[in-house]
């Protein structure tokens, strides 16, 4: 059995010689992996419409945290507990549908990693959340998405959970709406919510039923190196459509996997565990595709719904790796929170953010990072050496 491929003729991307091709299609698999086209996204007419409010939330949120911290932060995953240089190295004879864009030959490039909570508001750790890593990948060459044009970074932001809370940018506007609404309340509210959520998914999930929103608000304490990380929504992968999965595989790592941590340990628990790691520790994590293989149940507009592995596994396609360092020096801190930015709009045209949460992501992260800029007066970074990042 083999690799079925299709061509299909982008003015983003430049074309691929007859020869490849006819290498990839003697591949071994049993998949057919369906070819990205401009037809994969369903555009609503008011899309735009939608997008405006949720960048007014978003700002409304901001100016009320900058107010609450007088100092401006983001107003989701405002919290980090580790800025991390490292490596990803992409793997060597990566069968045809996996060598695309930023994988598409054999080579290290330089990494930096931001390691965050959910929430935008600086929450205890006692609170459960979702937890996220952010990725910006230096070196990147190759057509950028318009407006880029001359960065050479690749950043792919992954959140815990295969799945996103909601399907698309109007369920995230609901969602918004209501964190916007409780952005005032007193942090010992939120944590007696976030526990009785995390009860009652819980209790859901005992009696073989499920739900994705609680999923979202009652993540459990565990340890966030132990975690894997998922990009949720789908993104082109060069010729094909892909989600992304993070997965811990070295040694060291392997013991957090589902271990949990104390929160009631401290103010700081997860920057703790982290720093702690890395203090006499590295980490090495895999970097894994899922193509896509059905339009049925592998959905581009739908970022709710989870992609079956058993019909399109999640493949290695590079090494991300970490050595001992200082993870959360002052410095590092500064500069992750008031320098950094990480948004799906850094990014190479051959791995463009799809779908609706994905399309509001690209026009949302850049208007709130520039708002927090401003709101700060500092100036944002866009690395193109670790050099420029503080130890």
């Amino acid at each position: 059995m083999t690799y079925i491929f299709h061509r299909h003729a982008t003015s983003e991307l430049p074309t691929v010689s007859s020869s490849l091709i006819e290498n990839d299609v003697t591949a071994q698999s049993s998949l057919r992996y369906l070819p990205y086209d401009d037809a994969v996204e369903t555009i609503p007419p008011d899309e735009d419409h939608t997008v405006e409010e949720i960048i007014a939330s978003l700002a409304r949120v901001s100016r009320t945290l900058a107010k609450r911290y007088e100092h401006a932060v983001r107003p989701s995953h405002g919290k980090s507990h580790g800025l991390l240089k490292g490596t990803l190295t992409v793997l060597p004879d990566l069968p045809g549908p996996f060598a695309q864009g930023l994988f598409a030959a054999p080579r290290t490039y330089s990494l930096v990693a931001r390691l965050s909570t959910e929430p935008g508001e600086l929450l205890a750790d006692t609170i459960h959340t979702p937890r996220g890593i952010s990725l910006k990948v230096i070196g990147a060459t190759g057509p950028m998405i318009s407006g880029h044009e001359g960065e050479i970074t690749q950043d792919l932001l992954l959140s815990s959970g295969r799945r996103f809370a909601v399907a698309d940018l109007k369920g995230f506007l609901r969602v918004q709406r209501f964190l916007e609404g409780i952005s005032g309340l007193p942090e010992g509210v939120k944590q007696a919510g976030t526990a009785l959520g995390f009860a009652a998914n819980k209790a859901l999930h005992l009696v073989g039923s499920d739900n994705v929103l609680l999923d979202f608000f009652g993540h459990p304490h565990t340890h966030p190196l132990g975690e894997s990380y998922f990009s949720q929504a789908p993104l082109r992968y060069g010729r094909y459509v892909a989600k992304l999965g993070l997965f811990p595989v070295s040694e060291e790592l392997q013991k957090f996997v589902g271990t949990t941590l104390d929160p009631s340990s401290g103010t700081s628990v997860l920057k703790d565990a982290v720093v702690a790691h890395f203090a006499e520790r590295g980490a090495r994590y895999e970097l894994r595709v899922q193509l896509r293989t059905s339009a049925e149940t592998m959905p581009i507009e739908d970022a709710s719904v989870e992609w079956p592995e058993d019909e399109s596994p999640f493949v290695p396609v590079a090494e991300v790796a970490f050595p001992p360092q200082d993870a959360y020096s002052r410095a590092r801190q500064v500069f992750a929170d008031d320098r950094l930015s990480f948004t799906p709009a850094h990014s190479l045209a051959a791995h463009r953010p799809l779908g609706s949460l994905m399309r509001g992501r690209l026009k949302a992260y850049g208007a709130i990072a520039a708002l927090r800029t401003e709101l700060n007066a500092t100036r944002r970074v866009e690395p193109r050496s670790l050099d420029e990042i503080p130890d």
